[in-house]
Order: structure tokens, then C-alpha cells, then sequence
């Protein structure tokens, strides 16, 4: 059962599939007013009908992360609209595989802008009132692999590697605030994600189990009520992680090793 978020105002980014979706909803089973952010607004729409059936209020506004000025509109939206933001998730997210030598500068710029520069937009935007109202939360949706490359997926690997650090220096420059932050580290997650991806399809180098994104979703919400700063949804994710820590140079073995399969058996089909 999730916890209850009565009253709390809570803006999440890249609301309208996957993770962001699921956790839309986790937060209204909660009780919680949600404000959704993405750029698709008949899905914003879609999902606002969907919501209807839980308490709580819903403000849908369309637009692109990496957009400044949005993320300006869309926070002072929120406060004519609500009075106060307690908690920002930012989970919207662009994926890319390709060889890095091939990959498009147009791609390496929208890939970055929406997962790096905005972050870094909305969070510059509610921290503001955040301070004014002597605390908040900031939730960053990183990855897994944000700590351990894989080929083909090297700059994205290297833009949740800048939520990771971001993520830690906020949490040490915000502390005097009142204001937290906590890193969420999905691992492979059944959702649209794959299917966005910019650049080559193909399977995952990596042979750990897909979990849900309600699972993904339940995590996030647990952690507002918990103020967890690092958080991993399965044991095995955490497995991952730590492990390539001690043991790099196998860990970069093994996934070569696992990824030059699948790419003989994709070329053979």
C-alpha cells in the first residue's frame, strides 16, 4: 500500500509513459495534488480523465524539459495554481544506441538537453520556493547503468552519471534548507522507454530481469515518505552496481562477452 501524500503538491516530468505515468498514478492512489508534465499533451489529457477516479487535484502542462523558460512557466504555474511545491521528480528521459563515433550531434543535443539540462531547469526553478517555504524534496531518476557503462549506450550512460553527481552535490547544498534529495536507480523496466529510444534498436547488453514500472513507481513514492537518499528497486540492481565497483575489469568482460552475443545472434535473425 502506498503511503499517504494528502494535500502534498508534487510536479513530476515525463508524466505521460513508463515509469513517469505509473508513478502519476501511485501518487494519486496517494492522495496527492499532481502536477504532469510532458510533451504530449492528448496523453496528459488521457491520463488527467484516468486520475479523475482518486482525490486529489491534476494540472497536465505540455511542453519540452529542456526548455528554460517552460520550466519557469510550469513552476509558477504550479504555485498560482496550488501555493507551494513539496516535491519535484524529475524523471523525464531520452535513450540512445549507437556507436558514439556515429552518433548524430542533433541526437547528442536533445538526448543531453532533456536529460541533463532539464533536470537542471526545474530544479533551478523550485528551489526558489522551496527555500521560501523551509523545505521540499527533489527526486532524480537516474539508472544503473549510470555507474557502469555499456557499449552503444555511452552517452546516455554519461548523462545519468551527471544526474548522479548533480544529484550529490544538491543534497550537500540544499541540506541547510530542509530541502532532500534522492537519487532513484531503475534497472531494466517493462515500459515505452525501449521503444523511444533514439538512434539503432536492439536488445539490452545486460541479461537482468525486466521489473515493472509500478514496482519503479511504488519505490519513488515509499521514498518521500522515507527521505532515502539512494534508492535501488531490486537486489540485483544493487548486485550490478556494486559489484563493477569491486570488480571492474570483470564486470567490463562480462558484459562485452554478453553484448557480442546478442549482437551475433541480432545479425544471424
Amino acid at each position: 500500500m502506498n503511503p499517504t501524500l494528502t494535500d502534498k503538491v508534487i510536479l513530476i516530468t515525463g508524466a505521460s509513459a513508463g515509469i513517469g505515468r505509473a508513478t502519476a498514478v501511485a501518487l494519486a492512489q496517494s492522495e496527492a495534488n499532481v502536477v504532469l508534465i510532458a510533451r504530449r499533451q492528448e496523453r496528459l489529457d488521457m491520463l488527467v480523465d484516468e486520475l479523475a477516479a482518486y482525490p486529489g487535484q491534476r494540472l497536465a502542462l505540455a511542453g519540452d524539459v529542456g526548455d528554460e523558460a517552460f520550466a519557469q512557466m510550469a513552476v509558477a504555474q504550479t504555485l498560482t495554481t496550488f501555493g507551494r511545491l513539496d516535491v519535484l521528480i524529475n524523471n523525464a528521459g531520452l535513450g540512445h544506441r549507437s556507436h558514439l563515433t556515429d552518433m548524430p550531434a542533433t541526437d547528442m543535443r536533445r538526448l543531453w538537453d532533456t536529460n541533463v539540462m532539464g533536470l537542471l531547469h526545474f530544479t533551478q526553478a523550485a528551489i526558489p520556493t522551496m527555500k521560501q517555504q523551509g523545505g521540499g524534496h527533489i527526486i532524480n531518476i537516474s539508472s544503473i547503468i549510470s555507474q557502469r557503462p555499456l557499449p552503444h549506450m555511452g552517452l546516455y550512460c554519461a548523462s545519468k552519471t551527471a544526474v548522479n553527481f548533480i544529484s550529490r552535490a544538491l543534497r550537500m547544498e540544499l541540506r541547510p534548507y530542509h530541502i532532500r534529495v534522492t537519487v532513484v536507480y531503475p534497472g531494466r523496466t517493462q515500459s515505452e522507454f525501449g521503444n523511444a529510444l533514439l538512434g539503432e534498436k536492439g536488445a539490452n547488453p545486460t541479461r537482468l530481469a525486466r521489473v515493472s514500472a509500478d514496482r519503479v513507481a511504488h519505490a519513488i513514492v515509499k521514498a518521500i515518505a522515507t527521505g532515502k537518499i539512494e534508492v535501488y528497486i531490486t537486489w540485483t540492481d544493487w548486485l550490478f552496481t556494486h559489484g563493477n565497483r569491486l570488480f571492474p575489469r570483470g564486470t567490463d568482460w562480462l558484459v562485452e562477452r554478453i553484448a557480442a552475443q546478442r549482437t551475433a545472434r541480432h545479425r544471424a535473425n
